[in-house]
């Protein structure tokens, strides 16, 4: 009991990711700062001032579902789907769903759901007329659409949903996960999101709001968190599912979890729908109700993987805010190596944050060479692992555009 309140165990990992599929191979390059950033491929960017992303290209659907499943789910639910069976097989938890389904749930969420299939059934209206329409195009555009297979072809019956809270959604739903788990709602949780929109209008839309790197000939630098040459993100995609479970549930498997989930803080900034509070209160307010909503104090908190896009808006202020939570703590933006997966990133970032509490070693991030004026000076853990004997609790915290900001507090078992 953490608080008077159960914690929510992470007993299984499931990753793809742009620099490998499965938690180990994953948890290997990001250690070895292997930079998942390219040219794009999933389309012709001819013409687009950015022409990099960071894509999943050893992802290969029919390694999870077969070939007519996976023609009926866009990009983002194949990811989900493989992310889970992932985690369940991590977790050593397939008997339990198998016995009771009804005492599973599901939380998996996508900030924007099946835009490549929006998309392409525009252009397919715009050139063939709307009677070409593939009749499975409104089921793999919905963005509860990874959720509903990942149900149906898993068989949970346990209560379900799909956050849609932009770039913290997956940080929320690892908090929705852990509601669920001490409300006593689920014995176990598949919980995660999953994002693939490194599509023509969603690459556009970024680029217009001026929010992206444009180093089309360093893709591998183009993201600069908290650097002096920070100039924007670098849009990714991946997905990570967790398997969280009661303690009762996992003693009784036999389980051995990563880390557990002890709390949780959620704020808005109420300030702009694209640039964060330049204040940073509320992602700070979100980091500090986290932290004290697991019964912890700041010093205690040894690690956090930030939101740490590269942006000049979004970096001076979240520094400034963790430096406020523990002045002394280690920071690794890994956005720099894996892009920013939008929707996806708070849930591939908790990830990371349980294998760095559970291998007491802090993964290196990329590219910061000169700290950026305005940014806090913080003990940043670049180009090589840190060994961490000491860590005992981190932060994993994201801010999503619209202002909303979340933050999940993990804990050594």
């Amino acid at each position: 009991m953490e608080n008077g309140r159960p914690a929510a165990y992470i007993t299984g990992i499931g990753v793809v990711s742009p620099i490998g599929v499965g938690r180990k191979t994953f948890w290997e390059a990001l250690l070895a700062g292997e930079s998942g950033a390219g040219p794009i491929t999933l389309f012709d960017p001819d013409g687009y001032e950015v022409r990099i992303a960071a894509e999943c290209t050893d992802f290969d659907p029919k390694d999870f579902m077969d070939r007519k499943s996976a023609a009926r789910t866009d990009r983002f639910a194949q990811m989900g789907l493989a992310s889970a069976k992932l985690a369940l097989e991590d977790a050593g938890a397939w008997e339990k769903l198998n016995q009771q389904p009804e005492r599973v749930g599901l939380i998996l969420g996508s900030g924007l759901g099946g835009v490549a299939t929006m998309e392409t059934t525009q252009a397919t209206i715009d050139s063939k007329g709307p009677m070409r329409v593939n009749p499975f195009a409104v089921t793999r555009i919905m963005p509860n659409s990874a959720a509903a297979h990942v149900g149906i072809q898993l068989g949970v019956q346990g209560p379900s949903a799909t956050p849609a809270l932009a770039c913290s959604c997956g940080t929320d739903s690892m908090a929705l996960g852990y509601d669920l788990i001490r409300r006593g709602d689920a014995d176990v949780v598949i919980c995660g999101a999953t994002e693939a929109t490194i599509t023509p209008v969603i690459v556009a839309g970024f680029i217009a709001m001026r929010a992206m790197s444009r180093r089309n000939d360093d893709p591998e630098g183009a993201c600069r968190p908290y650097d002096a040459d920070h100039a924007g993100f670098l849009i990714g995609e991946g997905s990570a599912v967790m398997i969280l479970e009661s303690a009762e549930s996992a003693e009784q498997r036999g389980a051995e979890p990563y880390v557990k989930i002890t709390g949780v803080g959620r704020t808005t900034d109420a300030y702009n729908i694209t640039d964060p509070d330049p204040e940073g209160r509320g992602i700070f307010r979100a980091m500090k109700l986290a932290t004290e909503n697991a019964g912890l104090d700041g010093s205690q908190i040894g690690y956090i993987n930030p939101h740490g896009t590269g942006t000049v808006a979004g970096d001076g202020p979240e520094s400034h805010a963790m430096a406020k939570i523990n002045p002394n703590v280690r920071v690794s933006a890994t956005k720099s190596t894996l892009g920013h997966s939008l929707g996806a990133s708070g849930a591939i970032e908790t990830a990371i944050c349980a294998m760095t509490l559970k291998e007491q070693t802090v993964p290196p991030m990329r590219n910061l060479a000169k700290l950026a004026d305005g940014c806090a000076d913080l003990e940043y853990v670049v180009d090589t692992p840190l060994e961490a004997p000491d860590l005992e609790a981190a932060l994993c915290a994201n801010l999503g555009v619209g202002g909303h900001n979340v933050s999940v507090a993990l804990e050594r078992t």
